[in-house]
C-alpha cells in the first residue's frame, strides 16, 4: 500500500527501535527514561491506520534524501528510553521498587515541510551532526518497517484533518561488519539447503521510496 504525502500530512517520523543502547546515535539527545504514566497517555491516543504491514529487510538508503528533495527537513530528534510492554513483571510497584525494568531504545526523527518547519535555534545547532548520524543509519543497515497514517497532536489534543506519517523501524540487521567488511549470508532453496559456492553479501529484499507524492514499498 502507498501513502500519499499531501496537504493533510504535517510531520514524517521516523523511529528505530534498539535493544541495545549502544546503537544509538550519539548526536541524538536523551531525555529522561520513560514513566509508567507517560507510556500509559502515549497508549491512550487514539491509534493510526497500518499502511505498510511489517516488512523484513527493507532499505531505507533513498527515503531520506527524497524527502529532503521534496521539502521536507529535520526539525527535531530525541532518544528515550521505553518502558517494554511486554515485561511479565510491570506493575507500578513493579517500576518503583526495580532496577532492572524492560526497557528498549526508542530514537525518533521528526520532519516538518519546510512552509511549517521551525526548528528551535538550538536544535539547528546540532542539526548536521545528527543529519550524518541518520544518514549512516540508513545506509549500514537493513530493517523491519511499519507505517502508520497516525493523527497529528498540537498542545496534546488531535487536530482534525491533520496527519502524520510515522515510520518505524525495528530488527536492525547491519550491512557491515565492525570491521567494516561486508556482512555475507548464504543463499538457500526452498528446503533450506545451502546453495552457490560461497555466501554472499547480505542485500535489501524492499526499499521504501517516495516516488512522486507516495511512500511505496518498492
Amino acid at each position: 500500500m502507498a501513502i500519499a504525502l499531501d496537504g493533510s500530512v504535517r510531520l514524517v517520523v521516523m523511529q528505530f527501535s534498539f535493544s541495545s543502547a549502544e546503537a544509538v546515535p550519539a548526536s541524538v539527545r536523551a531525555r529522561q527514561s520513560e514513566t509508567l504514566a507517560e507510556r500509559e497517555m502515549r497508549k491512550s491516543r487514539a491509534g493510526g491506520l497500518m499502511v505498510i504491514q511489517p516488512t523484513e529487510k527493507t532499505s531505507l538508503v533513498d527515503l531520506f534524501g527524497e524527502l529532503e528533495e521534496r521539502g521536507f527537513e529535520l526539525v527535531d530528534a530525541l532518544y528515550k528510553e521505553r518502558i517494554d510492554g511486554k515485561d511479565p513483571a510491570l506493575t507500578q510497584a513493579a517500576y518503583l521498587e526495580r532496577k532492572d525494568l524492560r526497557t528498549y531504545h526508542m530514537v525518533r526523527f521528526v520532519f516538518a515541510h519546510s512552509e511549517y518547519a521551525t526548528p528551535s535555534a538550538e536544535f539547528r545547532g546540532v542539526r548536521n551532526a545528527i543529519l550524518a548520524d541518520l544518514r549512516n543509519m540508513c545506509a549500514t543497515a537493513l530493517w523491519r518497517v511499519r507505517a502508520f497514517n497516525n493523527p497529528f497532536y498540537q498542545n496534546g489534543e488531535e487536530t482534525p484533518d491533520l496527519r502524520v506519517l510515522s515510520i518505524n523501524l525495528e530488527a536492525r540487521m547491519p550491512l557491515f561488519r565492525p570491521d567494516g567488511q561486508p556482512v555475507t549470508v548464504w543463499q538457500k532453496d526452498r528446503e533450506g539447503r545451502r546453495v552457490g559456492e560461497a555466501p554472499l553479501a547480505l542485500r535489501a529484499a524492499y526499499a521504501l521510496h517516495l516516488v512522486g507524492s507516495y511512500v511505496r514499498l518498492v
